[in-house]
């Protein structure tokens, strides 16, 4: 009898729901337990031993109640390692070691669970990508084609750096048809959660355009609308000083009107994903100075790092030199690896 009593209350305490995880109630009386991940963005993400992670609105949270202590940031910035307890219901008790216990609070005042260094202002958070694409053919037709398209991003809090370059190179049957490098970088400094202000540069060659070199410095304001590791979104608009020198054409400088997007998300359980990045150059004194540029395409993950990529590049010069077209479209299929 000792050893069976033994047996039993073993496998109530392994089998016991919820005992060893963290409990999530939510208004309809739903309970979800697992390990909870992170809260960003009005948003809640747990992950579950039976569905991996589960995104819950925050706004559905009846009650969480965390077994082990995270990282919890208030709306007015305090940043503690503390556990949660769950109180009255849209309420939280924030417990943080032997010596400080919070009174209930309301869960709203909660920012971030496990905010990200840049969000938390205690380090920086570097990303970056490298795509490479090349093609050779022998035979009837001698071609050779290198693509590259790297870019690192380093993140703090206020703060974001980032540095990038493009280069295609292509061969056919000893002649070259292509061949040009875009060369950028950008600052970022941000006013608030969203609001931020930037300063760009860029330098971009092409030998099949006439331009030897065109030069862009710029700066203005941009809206982050999200920032996520699944999904980012940001809109910005300013001022460009543009300057162009051609080979043959005659030489230009101009300021221009800026816009931009850049847009990407994962799809599908992170199976897939779209990314878009647009940027067009107004000049702000001639009608017919206009420049745009964008990049499109799917990634398919590999691994957590490797990738391969479908992209279509589109540049458009509405004034292109004489002898030159005024669009060009590039197709891509690169093996990417990104951090």
């Amino acid at each position: 009898m000792g050893k069976a009593s033994s047996a039993i209350a073993a496998a109530a305490v392994l089998f016991a729901p919820g005992i060893h995880a963290d409990s999530v109630i939510l208004d309809n009386g739903d309970r979800i337990t697992g390990t909870v991940v992170r809260k960003q963005d009005q948003n809640l993400v747990v992950k579950t031993p039976y569905a991996g992670e589960i995104t819950i609105q925050w706004d559905a949270v009846a009650r969480i109640e965390t077994e082990a202590p995270v990282e919890v940031m208030l709306e007015d910035d305090t940043v503690l390692r503390a556990t949660l307890i769950p109180a009255d219901e849209g309420t939280v008790i924030l417990k943080a070691g032997d010596l400080l216990q919070t009174a209930p609070i309301d869960k709203d005042l909660i920012a971030h669970i496990n905010p990200p260094p840049e969000v938390s202002g205690r380090g920086v958070r570097f990303s970056g990508r490298i795509d490479i694409g090349a093609a050779v053919a022998t035979g009837n037709t001698d071609t050779r084609t290198v693509h590259l398209d790297a870019e690192a991003v380093a993140r703090t809090r206020e703060n974001r750096y980032t540095v990038g370059a493009r280069a295609l190179h292509n061969e056919e049957d000893g002649r070259e048809n292509a061949d040009n490098t875009f060369v950028y970088s950008k600052y970022d400094h941000f006013l608030s959660e969203r609001r931020y202000l930037y300063a760009n540069a860029s330098f971009e060659r092409d030998d099949f355009k006439d331009l030897n070199l065109r030069s862009a410095l710029g700066a203005g304001v941009g809206h982050q609308f999200v920032e996520t590791k699944h999904k980012n979104l940001s809109l910005e608009g300013g001022l460009t000083h543009v300057n162009d020198d051609f080979d043959v054409a005659e030489d230009d400088s101009y300021f221009a009107a800026r816009w931009a997007v850049n847009y990407d998300q994962y799809l599908w359980h992170e199976r897939i994903q779209v990314f878009h990045r647009h940027e067009g150059l107004l000049s702000v004194e001639n009608s017919e100075d206009v420049i745009i540029r964008s990049q499109s395409g799917l990634r398919l993950p590999w691994t957590a790092n490797l990738n391969t990529s479908v992209q279509l590049n589109a540049d458009w010069d509405r004034s292109p030199p004489p002898g030159t077209e005024s669009t060009d479209l590039t197709y891509l299929l690169n093996v990417g690896y990104n951090w």
